[in-house]
């Protein structure tokens, strides 16, 4: 082999590890598809919270505690939280006392949902899991009093319409309180990570008001905003699962529960649940 071609294959080996690292390290296959997505959390599920080190005294403290008071005054809260992975949101909620709501957490790793369910067993009742996709969540307009997302937007295939859904099922003068990725990563992640700027923007465009940029870690800004409208008091979390589950298949509401699934009253689409996790998908 000659130096020269020897040379050309090195660098085709480093371009093509460059690559890879890219594509499903720094980015977590967010350019390959929501599926390539969920696969990679689904490998690490079992080790995430051990990976992420997380501090459950500093997510009472600054994710938690900011948003019961966000929510004061509302009668039993219903939050909900879109890529829920391992629970992270909904275990800080239900560490607060005076937290009286409940939680939906949605996301596409099955085995994500699995460890979710493992650290909120002692909660049942006041939650559940919803196996699905963020581009078009299953619910009606004007269902939540809180929607979050953690350290995810920029995992998602289309950051914009995922904002654009999650307002959309707020209530008027409801909570949102979602992450931006800052760290120099974010530049290698052109359309998924955003600006102060264009943050502000894509949240005024589908009604948010009141938005707020704090910093947060290292790698992400917390964002938190409120929709445009009279807030409620009369919060919706004392309503069963079904009543405000949108089918999947053909957008009817609500749907019937059973013992092993819920089903759609109109086109007959059954969703099973599988430990306490509903699959949507």
């Amino acid at each position: 082999m000659s130096l020269g071609i020897g040379i050309g294959l090195g660098l085709g080996i480093l371009l093509l590890a460059g690559s890879l690292y890219w594509a499903f390290v720094i980015t977590e296959g967010a350019y390959l598809g929501s599926r390539v997505v969920a696969w990679t959390y689904d490998l690490t599920a079992a080790k995430y919270d051990a990976i992420k080190r997380f501090r459950l005294a500093d997510d009472v403290w600054l994710l938690s505690s900011p948003m019961v008071v966000a929510l004061k005054g509302v009668n039993a809260p219903l939050v909900l939280d879109v890529a829920t992975g391992t629970g992270r949101m909904p275990v800080a909620l239900f560490a607060q006392g005076s937290f009286r709501g409940h939680v939906v957490g949605l996301d596409l790793s099955a085995r994500m949902l699995e460890q979710a369910n493992a650290k909120l067993h002692a909660h049942a009742g006041r939650y559940a899991l919803l196996h699905h996709e963020a581009q078009q969540l299953p619910f009606p307009d004007d269902t939540f009093d809180a929607v979050s997302s953690l350290e995810a937007l920029e995992f998602m295939p289309r950051p914009k319409r995922v904002l654009s859904e999650m307002a959309r099922v707020l209530r008027p003068g409801g909570v949102l309180v979602v992450t931006n990725r800052i760290n120099w990563e974010s530049k290698l992640m052109p359309g998924k990570a955003f600006t102060d700027d264009e943050i502000r923007a894509m949240l005024q465009a589908v009604g948010l008001v009141q938005i707020e940029i704090r910093p947060w870690q290292v790698y992400y800004d917390l964002i938190w905003a409120r929709k445009e409208g009279q807030r409620s008091l009369l919060g919706t979390g004392i309503r069963e699962l079904g009543s405000i589950l949108r089918c999947p298949r053909c957008g009817a509401t609500p749907l019937e529960e059973t013992p092993q699934a819920y089903v759609c009253s109109s086109c007959g689409k059954r969703y099973p649940v599988r430990n306490s996790i509903v699959d949507l998908v």
